[in-house]
């Protein structure tokens, strides 16, 4: 099978017999359930094979962090070459000026489409930010300050995206409405715990439940510095996004064809492999990483633990890091002898750190050895520099970029 843990054997090295059989089989574990959820594996006979036919033309729109994996795997599934595709898949976890005239290309695109046509629409992780067009009045920098800010704040990812999806052309159902009166056929890779589809990407495809006055009741509650357009953008009319029951939904379908489900069934087939009894969480772990990481070690007795979600973290610090490494970090000083704890984002990048990691691995040889370097752990935590700490003890995992994203995936194994 294909390596995409880049530097597992550096993982291995040097390790006493029983810490590296636990490390082995946790990365083994991780590497496979990336192999198994490329676009192309997930999309696998999802779409018939006369589309092409069926139509006067089929336009493929691919969105996100998967957007070039699904694409491919789309064409490959049609059997043929569709009139055009477009992507946004530039910019994360901020929007830039690529984002902006990637969406506006789709935007044109979208509104010369007629009845006869088919717009095959492929959603991933990432697209909140990758899929970017601010209303008329809102400048690039506007965005990124306000999704920024919030990011910083502690926001969860659903209340991020209703702010996101008011300050948009393109989010909120509003991608729906540019493509009227074609039909669309939407395919999702979900990183989103519960797959509210007006969460994933913003929902560019879906009514929104959401308001104009939730986007600033959620600026107040972070007490988000938001630019004065934003507010003032906020308290207009048509600021506000498609609901349901509305027109430009009725010829839109939308399949999820992956999510955090799909992770832990994986990672659980994979322990099998191993002869492991394994324990899964029944419900995705969501809000602050510290606290969630606390809660699983102390639930955490033998065997294998399997998590998957996606948690927040809440920057009160100036280092660099992400949910992953901070999840492990925190984890760290609560660990027994015996134990091994493993975090990565299935999209292979975790946060904003100089450098792309998926996440990190640990055990108590780690914090002895940070003990010996002078390493204050409980420091590098309260001022969440997370990668540093990491980067100084050997504990990263680097898978690059996946091509997909199907939220986070946690073991844990005594």
């Amino acid at each position: 099978m294909q390596t995409i843990i880049r530097n597992k054997a550096k993982l291995l090295q040097g390790l006493q017999d029983d810490i590296q059989k636990r490390r082995k089989i946790l990365l083994d574990i991780a590497e496979y359930v990336l192999q198994q959820i490329t676009p192309e594996k997930l999309l696998q006979g999802r779409l018939p094979k006369d589309l092409l036919k069926k139509h006067r033309r089929v336009v493929i729109i691919a969105i996100g962090k998967a957007a070039r994996g699904m694409a491919q795997a789309c064409i490959k599934e049609l059997g043929g070459k569709p009139y055009k595709v477009l992507y946004a898949d530039k910019g994360h976890p901020l929007p830039t000026i690529q984002s902006i005239r990637n969406a506006e290309k789709i935007v044109r695109e979208a509104e010369r489409l007629t009845a006869d046509d088919l717009a095959i629409v492929l959603i991933s992780g990432g697209g909140s930010a990758m899929f970017t067009l601010p209303a008329d009045e809102l400048s690039l920098h506007d965005l990124i300050t306000t999704t920024r800010e919030l990011i910083r704040s502690g926001a969860t990812i659903d209340e991020i995206n209703i702010v996101r999806k008011h300050l948009s052309q393109v989010k909120g159902g509003r991608l729906a409405a540019l493509l009227e009166p074609a039909t669309v056929h939407a395919f999702v890779i979900s990183d989103v715990v519960g797959n509210d589809l007006s969460t994933i990407a913003s929902g560019p495809l879906t009514p929104d439940n959401s308001t104009a006055q939730n986007a600033l009741r959620i600026l107040r509650k972070y007490k988000v510095q938001a630019p004065f357009k934003v507010l003032a953008h906020l308290q207009k009319p048509h600021s506000e996004t498609p609901k349901k029951g509305a027109a430009c939904f009725k010829k839109v379908r939308i399949e999820i064809i992956g999510d955090h489900t799909t992770v832990g069934m994986l990672a659980q087939k994979r322990a099998k492999y191993h002869k492991l009894r394994a324990k899964v969480y029944k419900n995705p772990i969501t809000g602050e990483a510290r606290k969630t990481a606390n809660k699983l070690v102390q639930e955490h007795h033998s065997g294998l633990t399997i998590a998957v979600g996606e948690t927040t973290v809440t920057c009160s610090g100036t280092g660099f890091g992400g949910r992953n490494q901070e999840f492990v970090l925190a984890a760290l000083g609560k660990m027994q002898n015996g134990q091994t704890l493993l975090s990565i984002g299935t999209d292979g990048v975790d946060g904003m750190c100089p450098k792309k990691v998926a996440g990190a691995i640990a055990d108590t040889k780690m914090l002895e050895q940070a003990k010996q370097h002078g390493l204050d752990l409980a420091a590098y935590l309260k001022n969440n520099d997370s990668y540093t700490f990491f980067k100084s003890v050997g504990g990263h995992i680097v898978t690059g970029p996946t091509g997909t994203n199907l939220g986070d995936l946690v073991l844990m194994m005594s």
